[in-house]
């Protein structure tokens, strides 16, 4: 075998490593516990394999039993957590797992918030216990993003030596995805399945560039690669078709071409090849993935266990999925957080409407450029690029059968095990259609100066894109709202005093205008302290209603833009907290008192009464409001 196509010290390669693990580490810090898609129960079969050191018997009953409703997956990256977190005791873990019932992960982030639990200081820095063996999952995880990263970029160099920029370009786009370094950054067996399909992939390429020899070793290899996928993740059993197209490949490719005449020599030639290409592949994918099949075909009654899925984890669909539904709502949202990160809901339709058209193009450019050079490309390096393909289409085609058959499965996450692919398409594709464009312009302007052209500025773009996303959606969405000083509260508002019997304190307040008009949103700032812990989560609302009961606008949320709920406040810590409400559609003009009170979460009828008084509400000013005669459109 030949030695990998990098350089001792490949500066690009650094420096991808470097912004992935800071971005990937960031990110694991600033997300609470189990905020990301079940990343409760990825740990709770951590925790299992940690604390009984045995695989788990699931249940055909939802939730699955003791190890949750992820004990069904193959056991590879979670035995490897639970090695890491062994000897920690994490019997707080169910104590970290209050849930938080006003979670949304859509719509107005004020009304709910997107905290699916409610954290405590226990899991602030120094981490202990749950805290720190969670952290240290996510750890294994970013060590597989960064496997991920090299095997990646090697294999982009592989199918492009010396083309460093477009390597380090298609790479970027692959693994400075937000939500790609987003689920890096979880306790999560999506990222080690991507680990996996790149070396595979990478040896795959290897072999048919002749940077390796088609020989025993090269083959055993890739086994490996694939059993280790397959041990992750069963989605990793659809490399099996691709490597036997592989097999078939190459045994093609090594028969002699003089030999025409005697075909029946061929004949058996070409299945002496194919057969043991396929034995030296076998070999090692039965060896480190039978046994799991075999467990599950005594335990389950079929080996994918595919029943105890549907039973424990993915319940069916309760209608058939139509087109419209399809169209409208699940691939929308499916491309929507492969990009979007851990705050899909609010990521911007703008940039994702950029991506979809940058998707488009790019797909033209790439069918352009590959028709283009297809000579110059060579079979040798066509045929890695169409299996690529052709595993980015079995992927897809998978995830459209997953959405029709089980409801919440619309994750884009489900295709980065061929996210490489992707990232491939991108940037050839962009090149080529910027050559065509510009050259246009100047005959002197190159196809390798174009694409060395996307590639600056495709890096360039993913390096900011996810400090974009962590300081505008991740850090806020989570974020607690800085300690308020009450000595400054003569600058900030008018003091008043108003007492709840649930324990809440408004102190001040103060509006951001006196007259409104129907375009406008009032801003309501509330000061609002404690003397006592508060056990549930509370709404607040603010309310325009004028004399006769009509109300001109209203908007209830939870304090901190929903990220920090009543029952994280302390007695004698101040908060500030606006407000903004809207005005209501058919509004008429008048004079509206603003009214402010709160409700238990899911309880809206049940306004909490003032102390020592029958309202339950209190009034902290009014507005005039300008409307036309027939109110507000």
């Amino acid at each position: 075998m030949s030695n990998l196509p990098l350089r001792r010290f490949d500066p690009f390669l650094i420096a991808l490593l470097s912004v992935f693990a800071f971005y990937a580490i960031t990110t694991s810090i600033l997300v609470p516990l189990f905020e990301g898609p079940d990343e409760d129960d990825h740990f709770r079969y951590t925790k299992f394999l940690a604390d009984h050191r045995a695989l788990p018997v699931q249940l055909f009953q939802a939730g699955g039993g003791d190890a949750g409703h992820q004990g069904w997956q193959p056991p590879l990256y979670y035995g490897v957590a639970a090695l890491v977190i062994a000897p920690i005791d994490t019997r707080d873990y169910e104590r970290r797992l209050q849930r938080n019932p006003a979670a949304a992960l859509t719509g107005d982030i004020t009304c709910c918030g997107r905290n699916n639990y409610f954290h405590s200081d226990a899991e602030n820095f120094p981490y202990t216990r749950a805290t720190l063996a969670v952290h240290l999952a996510r750890g294994v995880t970013i060590l597989f993003g960064l496997v991920s990263v090299y095997a990646i970029y090697a294999l982009f160099l592989t199918l492009f030596p010396k083309q460093n920029y477009l390597a380090l370009a298609a790479t970027a786009v692959a693994v400075l995805n937000p939500s790609f370094i987003y689920s890096s950054a979880l306790v999560s067996n999506d990222i080690p399945l991507v680990a996996f399909c790149a070396l595979a992939f990478l040896v795959i390429a290897k072999i048919l560039v002749g940077q390796w020899n088609a020989h025993a070793k090269s083959f055993f290899i890739l086994g490996i690669f694939v059993a280790l996928a397959i041990l992750t993740k069963t989605t990793a059993l659809g490399l099996l078709p691709i490597v036997f197209v592989v097999v078939l490949y190459l045994a093609f490719r090594q028969q002699p071409r003089h030999s025409v005449s005697r075909f029946s020599f061929l004949v058996s030639r070409f299945s002496f090849d194919v057969s043991r290409f396929t034995l030296y592949i076998s070999l090692p994918i039965l060896g480190i993935t039978a046994w799991y099949f075999i467990r599950n075909h005594i335990l389950y009654g079929d080996p994918l266990a595919y029943k105890l899925i549907a039973a424990s984890a993915l319940p069916p669909r309760d209608a058939p999925l139509t087109l419209a539904e399809l169209f409208q709502i699940n691939l929308p949202w499916l491309w929507q957080t492969f990009w979007g990160g851990p705050t899909p809901g609010d990521f911007p339709q703008s940039l994702l409407a950029i991506f979809f058209i940058a998707s488009l193009i790019s797909v033209f450019g790439f069918t352009f450029h590959v028709s283009r050079l297809r000579n110059q490309l060579g079979t040798n390096r066509l045929v890695p690029m169409g299996l690529m393909l052709g595993w980015l289409a079995f992927i897809f085609v998978a995830q459209l059968q997953l959405i029709r058959t089980a409801n919440g499965t619309d994750q884009g996450r489900y295709l980065f095990p061929a996210i490489f692919a992707i990232a491939l398409i991108y940037v050839l594709g962009s090149s080529e259609i910027v050559w065509h464009i510009v050259s246009r312009l100047s005959r002197t302007f190159t196809f390798s100066l174009a694409q060395r052209a996307v590639a600056v500025f495709t890096t360039a773009f993913f390096i900011a894109l996810p400090a974009f996303v962590l300081t505008a959606y991740t850090i806020p969405a989570y974020a607690r709202p800085a300690p308020f000083n009450p000595a400054a509260l003569a600058q900030r508002g008018a003091p008043l005093e108003a007492n709840f019997e649930n324990g809440m304190s408004l102190r001040g307040v103060s509006l951001s205008s006196r007259a409104l008009s129907c375009n406008e949103k009032l801003g309501v700032t509330l000061f609002w302290t404690t003397d006592a812990r508060i056990r549930d989560s509370y709404r607040v609302f603010a309310h325009l209603v004028n004399a006769q009961g009509n109300v001109a606008g209203s908007q209830d949320v939870i304090p901190g833009r929903g990220a920090y709920p009543t029952v994280y406040w302390k007695a004698g810590e101040w908060l500030q907290d606006t407000i903004a409400v809207p005005i209501q559609r058919g509004a008429r003009a008048g004079n509206y008192n603003v009214i402010v009170g709160a409700y238990k979460f899911g309880e809206p009828e049940q306004r909490v009464n003032l102390k020592n008084a029958q309202e339950d509400f209190v009034t902290v000013g009014d507005v005039q409001l300008n409307a036309p005669l027939e109110g507000c459109p």
